[in-house]
């Protein structure tokens, strides 16, 4: 896709908006008796027409007045203009807006949902996968694939949670307040807002036109979820690159080297790390261009405001769906490689003061001061967590107790491998697997409620977009009969 693609695209959109907006205002107008409904078909019919032309490339509100310019050009004089009443360019833009913002959001919706579903079909085949995780970058203890995962699935989770908060700061009507002090003219503000399928009214009407916080908490939305992406995928690429055994990705997602026949990049790892940075980048272009907007209607500088929030959706969008392909099909996972890594690099040592508190009945401070001699000592000889024998364990302990324990080898072997120590970790959240179990149903539970609000919410629209064609159809009707 072009730069220019996403813009064309947009001006489209928003020409539909901002007739549905202008219809809407219409039908309002006729409800309160202000136009008859010979005006009220004539207008409507007008604005069908317009609405179905061609865009000028201009402005947000050069469409505004290119759209009312149609439509006076194609009603009788006595008519034209009244579509205006009640109504003014600065209102328009900031419905328009709105209503191609909240659509977005629940296209983004709807893109996380995929995510979050592809993230947890991959943890909960992978709940016995042993493999270690790292901190700073050196392995500090196992865990299991299902549970890694976790640190993915749970801020998708709550992005998901979310949404409903930011569809209803951006599903808020701004119609009715005209330039930004209303009308003079007895309008109805909620009846708009309710054919227009908005939850309630942007209240004040200065506010209404001037708002731009519905916008950064768009941006926000976006940004959070690539934030984790980011985050996972530079881990893949730290195991690709340095445990090139773990993972591996299917063709799709990397390249061959020509002159190495043997190398595959994985090149589209590194583009949704630079889609996820340009996500990033878009909410602070967005939010500059908040802060530099004088204070009063933000019409005449509205696309400051679009082009950021509009990149970083759709970037968003864009970042979510590769991300379930990767997780849905793109990601061999090598588990025998994974168990062989999780108990090496002395990952679980830290269990061997819980070891010695439980079985030996030691005190934890010399627990621990026994544990961290052993320690020390097996790093030191180069011997892996495995290979760590009762007179070890006495060395220590005849400095610390100054006499000898007497553990047995088979108690030690059998604590501190890696599926015991994961079969320990039984607190909510740990990676012992029916744990994870559990983890994932309730994500699972958490991810269908949230899929429901964004169908009932898109239920909702389509069923307002049905009501004001039928209203339009029966005006037309009428004035024809």
């Amino acid at each position: 896709m072009n730069a220019t693609e996403p813009q064309l695209t947009s001006t489209r959109q928003l020409w539909r908006h901002i007739g549905e907006a202008v219809a809407a205002h219409v039908v309002m107008l006729s409800d309160v008796g202000l136009i008859d409904d010979d005006a009220t078909a004539t207008l409507l019919g007008a604005i069908d027409t317009v609405s179905g032309g061609e865009p000028p490339e201009t402005s947000l509100a050069g469409l505004v007045a290119d759209f009312d310019d149609r439509v006076d050009a194609q009603t009788p004089s006595g008519i034209a203009g009244t579509a205006r009443v009640g109504r003014g360019t600065a209102d328009a833009v900031a419905t328009a807006l709105r209503l191609w913002l909240r659509d977005r959001v629940l296209d983004c919706g709807a893109a996380l949902d995929g995510a979050r579903r592809a993230a947890l079909d991959l943890a909960a085949a992978n709940v016995t996968t042993l493999m270690p995780a790292y901190v700073g970058g050196q392995p500090a203890q196992p865990t299991n694939l299902g549970h890694f995962l976790g640190g993915l699935i749970g801020p998708l989770g709550r992005s998901g949670a979310r949404l409903p908060a930011v569809y209803a700061e951006v599903n808020r009507s701004p119609l009715g307040a005209a330039a930004f002090a209303s009308s003079g003219m007895v309008i109805d503000r909620e009846r708009a807002a309710e054919l227009l399928a908005f939850d309630g009214l942007a209240v004040n009407t200065l506010d209404a036109v001037s708002a731009a916080d519905h916008l950064i908490l768009a941006g926000e939305f976006a940004a959070g979820i690539a934030t984790a992406i980011r985050r996972l995928i530079a881990e893949l690429l730290t195991w690709l690159r340095t445990e090139p055994e773990s993972f591996r990705l299917t063709e799709e997602w990397t390249v061959a080297a020509a002159d190495l026949p043997q190398v595959r990049i994985p090149t589209r790892l590194d583009a949704l790390i630079a889609r996820a940075r340009e996500v990033e980048s878009s909410l602070a272009a967005l939010r500059n261009a908040a802060n530099d907007l004088p204070y009063g209607p933000t019409a005449w500088s509205a696309e400051a405001l679009l082009h950021p929030v509009q990149a970083a959706l759709d970037g968003c969008n864009a970042l979510l769906t590769e991300t379930t392909e990767l997780l849905s099909t793109g990601l061999d996972v090598n588990r025998a490689y994974l168990a062989n890594r999780a108990g090496q690099n002395h990952t679980t040592t830290s269990d061997l003061a819980d070891f010695l508190m439980i079985e030996e009945q030691l005190d934890p401070g010399t627990a621990q001061l026994i544990a961290a001699r052993t320690t020390a000592r097996i790093i030191a000889d180069g011997i892996e967590t495995s290979g760590i024998t009762p007179e070890l364990i006495d060395a220590a302990a005849l400095i610390v107790l100054g006499r000898e324990i007497k553990v047995e080898f088979e108690a030690i072997s059998r604590y501190l491998a890696p599926r015991r120590f994961i079969e320990r970790r039984t607190v909510p959240g740990g990676p012992n697997p029916d744990t994870v179990r559990a983890h994932l149903e309730g994500e699972r539970a958490r991810l269908a409620q949230d899929a429901e609000h964004q169908f009932g919410a898109r239920g909702r629209l389509r069923r307002a977009e049905v009501r004001l064609a039928e209203l339009e159809a029966e005006y037309l009707a009428s004035a024809r009969g």
